[in-house]
C-alpha cells in the first residue's frame, strides 16, 4: 500500500504569505474603509495558501489591490501605498512559491532552505526596485507629475511580472 503524497504548502510558506500580506492592512489602515478588502485578502490569501490552491491567493491579491486602491483614493501619502503595494506582490509571490513548491516536493519534505532563500532574493529585489521608483518620485521637489506617477504603477507591473516569470 502506498502513502498519497499531501501537496499542501508547509506551513513556513503559508505564514510568510500571510506575514506578507498582512503588511497591507497594517499600512493603509490610516484609512478604515481600505480595511475590509484588505482584510479579505489577507485571509484569502492564508486560506487558500494552507489549501493549496493558486485562484484563490490570486484572489485575495486583488482584494489587497482594491485595499491599496481605496487607501490612495481615501488621501494616504504615496509612500503608504507604494508599501501596500510592495507588500501585496511578495504575498502573491511567497504564496505561489509555497504552492508550488508544496505541489512539487510535498508538505513533508524540508523546503525552509528553498523559501527562505526565494523570500529574500524577491524581498532585496522589490526593496531596490522600490527605492528606485521612490527616488523617482521624490526628485520634482514641487508637487508630484503625472509621468512619474504612471512610472510607479508601471514599475509595480513590472515587479509582480518579474516575480511571476
Amino acid at each position: 500500500m502506498t502513502a498519497e503524497l499531501d501537496t499542501r504548502p508547509t506551513p513556513l510558506g503559508v505564514g510568510l504569505a500571510g506575514l506578507f500580506a498582512a503588511g497591507v492592512p497594517i499600512a493603509t489602515a490610516a484609512v478604515p474603509l481600505s480595511l475590509v478588502p484588505s482584510l479579505f485578502g489577507v485571509l484569502s490569501i492564508v486560506v487558500g495558501t494552507a489549501g493549496g490552491r493558486k485562484s484563490v491567493p490570486t484572489l485575495g491579491v486583488g482584494a489587497l489591490l482594491i485595499g491599496v486602491l481605496t487607501a490612495g483614493l481615501g488621501g494616504a501619502r504615496p509612500e503608504v501605498l507604494l508599501l501596500g503595494t510592495t507588500c501585496l506582490v511578495l504575498a502573491w509571490d511567497a504564496s505561489l512559491q509555497a504552492i508550488d513548491l508544496g505541489r512539487t516536493l510535498g508538505r513533508a519534505a524540508d523546503t525552509t532552505r528553498a523559501l527562505t532563500a526565494h523570500t529574500v532574493i524577491s524581498t532585496i529585489a522589490a526593496a531596490v526596485i522600490v527605492g528606485l521608483g521612490y527616488g523617482l518620485f521624490r526628485i520634482p521637489g514641487d508637487g508630484y507629475p503625472v509621468t512619474v506617477l504612471a512610472l510607479l504603477l508601471f514599475g509595480a507591473l513590472v515587479l509582480g511580472a518579474a516575480f511571476r516569470g
